[in-house]
């Protein structure tokens, strides 16, 4: 079977979607919630919008993560419709979102920003529009919760069910208040099932789940003459050091 994205032909199979094919060839359509490692396309974002022609002539607005491929449809990316509707929908996810981004444990890689980018989002008139105050959880060891900063992509749920089986992520409340939250606990450090694996927070695509930076409490401990310090590295990090240097997967670098 043949279609075209951007006027550009190619050959797929039943049941792969836009947005797959179009990661395939090599052409760049936004998302926010898509996590294609784990075939995660909720729709929920609704960022991923493209313009589509049947063999039958007939056109319409659908998203790229959800909607499979036909025999002979014509898929536009960019046109100047999609571009305003991808503007629109963007800046509507900022409307509740925490902006403080100076502090943001994503600033410099928010996937959030980069997308706004993209889209030509400019003097954003919905910014702080709905401010409900969601909650900022300090209570795990290795870990932090900002639900100000979720834009219900799902990706922490899923990848905490998928990879590490353990459902210890959900999504709490609804509307303006809806955000990433702990499965049976209202605070992560109670949470029965949260091992602080962290794979939530490599999938975040924004600053809602982030490591705990615990750099200046250290730097405090080396500077007081009546605290020992004692370093010493984790024992993964030999082993995962390699990842930097294409090393085989599992090489340990010790001394090296």
């Amino acid at each position: 079977m043949k279609a075209w994205i951007n006027d550009k032909e190619f050959e797929f199979q039943e049941g792969e979607t836009i947005l797959h094919a179009a990661k395939r060839l090599g052409i760049f359509i936004p998302t926010l919630c898509a996590y294609l490692p784990l075939n995660h396309t909720p729709g929920t974002c609704r960022v991923c919008l493209v313009e589509v022609t049947d063999d039958r002539g007939r056109g319409q607005i659908v998203t790229a993560c959800t909607t499979p491929l036909t025999n002979g449809m014509r898929v536009q990316t960019r046109t100047k419709r999609i571009r305003e509707m991808q503007r629109w929908q963007v800046a509507w996810i900022f409307s509740d979102h925490d902006q403080d981004c100076a502090s943001c444990s994503r600033h410099g890689n928010c996937e959030l920003q980069d997308v706004a980018l993209y889209v030509g989002l400019q003097h954003n008139s919905c910014n702080g529009r709905f401010t409900e105050k969601r909650p900022l959880d300090w209570s795990a060891n290795g870990l932090v919760r900002d639900a100000n900063k979720c834009i219900r992509c799902y990706r922490c749920v899923e990848v905490c069910r998928q990879v590490q089986g353990v459902s210890a992520l959900t999504m709490d409340n609804i509307g303006n208040e809806c955000g990433v939250g702990i499965a049976g606990a209202k605070l992560w450090a109670d949470s029965a099932k949260c091992v602080q694996c962290g794979q939530c927070s490599l999938v975040c695509p924004t600053g809602a789940l982030s490591e705990k930076d615990q750099t200046e409490v250290a730097l405090d401990w080396f500077s007081d003459p009546e605290i020992k310090t004692v370093v010493a590295f984790a024992p993964a990090v030999r082993v995962t050091l390699g990842d930097a240097f294409q090393a085989a997967p599992g090489t340990n670098l010790e001394k090296r």
